[in-house]
């Protein structure tokens, strides 16, 4: 690994100290430090020169820390000084400026004379010099790498130079810099670095990266027969695979003999192959082709079929209208006469069935039956095994215009901007299922960026699910195997903004919004009906969820929105 760092004339830190003119909780300066005795400059409280002076009505000085302790000590406090003792008036301390300039205009010595800085500078000027003294102790440039060494800033360079580990050392080899404790590390695998020969061969000091390339050009590398393939087993060094070659031509020739048998009669084994299944692909399509045959034919029965079985219901209900009527016309009658003429009219009904039992007989092909004669068994019993059929073929119909409605219901709720609009009924039943383990998550019916985009939906988990189970509603986006996906650019990347809708006032709905990660399965291309769900395991609260702003009728609201501004391009 490469390594960082400050360059060594960069500026160095300096030891800290309280700036002379500040006006820090600090009583005054040490007389010690000053070249000549400023006896006119001592505090009467701390017996030390005045720091930030300020000055009494009495007309003492003192410090300004030293002033305020004075002042905090009693509630009616006085001037300090034997021969003074008048009252102090906190309103009439005042800050004596003048007397400030003259102390920090005072020679002082360096914090480092002990060490042999024999350097003298007036007191304002201290803490520039202190910020460059050679004798002052200061850490190592390189702390923040984890050099904990502490030295004079006259020996930083030496330090930096000879013992700190983090200075900066560059590879001999790659010129790359490096810290020392890495340095030693990075030579065992750096790419310039010399290496021997493994073979042993007369070429030395080879670049790491490079000997690949000279292995393979090596005389002494070991390398097998380039007729391996054919079954040579020889195997040696460069130098000896020549020589193997030029002798061993004859045994070459012969295994490349005997593999081009080989491949011969495996190419006719593969021709039989090849020819039985084309047969049995003839067969099959010959089948194939009869049993459409039969299917079509099937198909234009079954059209015959039912025409003839409408005409019968239609018959069969006016034959039925008619005995209704005559039933209701013998209650009504009751004289002879009257029985007389309803025989007749039931004999005349009789007829008319009898009528109708012969066209029926002509519907179906069959012979007409007289009133003499008995119907054949074998034709009834045929006509019903049709009529069985024919049941069974609307009942196939039935279902298919049930499958047709469905389909027709999700078309209509369908929508392709990219917006959904998801009404769940029932949450108190439904929520109920989820804890109970029963039905624990719920799907939206399907949404589409655009009539032939991305074909999408939501997942919803009432009791929650993962990190968010039994405490929060998780709620999910899943993408959908749809018929134009071949069409799209994938992975997903449109960004998706998850809204549970307020239902009182509308203005206090809750959303998340994200942008999908291309590098998860979620929104990758579907090679199912649909991903993995990705979103949010802590969508809402369960005790924010459950109130009538989110919840109302026992009906909730989910809103989902995909961003599809920018998914066509100019």
């Amino acid at each position: 690994m490469a390594f960082n760092s400050l360059s060594q004339g960069a500026s160095l830190q300096s030891a800290q100290i309280t700036p002379p003119g500040s006006l820090g909780d600090e009583d005054g300066y040490d007389p010690k430090i000053f070249v000549k005795s400023p006896s006119n400059y001592v505090c009467h409280i701390c017996q030390k020169v005045l720091r930030s002076p300020v000055q009494l009505e009495c007309g003492h000085r003192f410090c300004n820390f030293c002033c305020n302790n004075l002042v905090k000590q009693s509630d009616k406090p006085v001037c300090p000084v034997n021969d003074c003792k008048e009252p102090v008036n906190r309103e009439e301390i005042v800050r004596d400026h003048a007397a400030r300039r003259d102390v920090l205009s005072l020679i002082v010595f360096c914090n480092f004379k002990s060490k042999g800085c024999n350097i003298q500078v007036k007191l304002k000027n201290l803490e520039n010099h202190l910020q460059e003294c050679v004798f002052a102790t200061i850490d190592c440039i390189h702390k923040t790498l984890g050099c904990t060494a502490q030295v004079e800033r006259r020996f930083l360079a030496e330090h930096l130079e000879t013992e700190c580990l983090y200075s900066a050392v560059k590879c001999k080899f790659c010129e790359e810099p490096f810290s020392k404790d890495e340095l030693d590390q990075h030579v065992r695998r750096c790419p310039k670095a010399p290496v021997s020969c493994p073979n042993g061969c007369e070429v030395k000091a080879i670049p790491r990266n490079q000997l690949d390339k000279h292995l393979s050009e090596c005389p002494l590398q070991p390398s097998e027969c380039s007729f391996q393939e054919y079954g040579c087993n020889y195997r040696g060094q460069i130098i000896d695979i020549q020589h193997h070659l030029s002798t061993a031509l004859s045994e070459h020739m012969q295994m490349i003999l005997r593999s081009h048998e080989d491949l011969q009669l495996k190419h006719a084994e593969l021709d039989r192959k090849y020819s039985e299944l084309d047969n049995q692909k003839s067969i099959v399509d010959n089948k194939f082709k009869q049993q459409s045959e039969e299917l079509c034919e099937s198909k234009q029965k079954n059209v015959k079929l039912e025409e003839r079985v409408k005409d019968l219901h239609k018959t069969l209900a006016l034959q039925n209208d008619k005995i209704i009527k005559l039933e209701h016309d013998l209650k009504e009658k009751a004289s002879k006469a009257e029985v007389d003429t309803n025989r007749m009219l039931v004999h005349a009904v009789q007829e008319s069935c009898a009528e109708l039992m012969n066209r029926v007989e002509q519907i179906e092909g069959r012979p007409v039956v007289t009133s003499t004669g008995g119907a054949n068994s074998a034709d009834v019993n045929e006509i019903r095994k049709q009529l069985v059929q024919v049941g069974t073929q609307l009942g196939m119909h039935d279902v298919r215009l049930a499958e047709q409605d469905l389909r027709f219901q999700v078309l209509e709720t369908a929508c392709y901007d990219g917006k959904l609009i998801w009404k769940i009924k029932n949450f108190a039943r439904r929520k109920q299922e989820a804890l109970t383990g029963k039905t624990l998550s719920l799907y939206s019916q399907p949404f589409y960026t655009s009539n032939h985009g991305y074909k999408m939906c939501a997942r919803v988990y009432l009791n929650g699910d993962g990190m968010g189970k039994g405490t929060h509603m998780s709620l999910f986006f899943v993408v959908m195997g749809g018929d134009y996906d071949a069409l799209l650019q994938w992975p997903f990347r449109q960004k998706v903004t998850l809204v549970l809708l307020d239902q009182e006032t509308g203005r206090r709905n809750l959303s998340d919004t994200f942008r999908p990660d291309p590098t998860s399965s979620s929104f990758k291309r579907p090679t199912g009906d649909m991903n993995v769900a990705s979103g949010c395991p802590l969508f809402v609260s369960q005790s924010v969820l459950e109130t009538p702003t989110y919840i109302k009728n026992d009906t909730l609201y989910i809103k989902v929105l995909v961003d599809t501004s920018d998914l066509y391009g100019p």
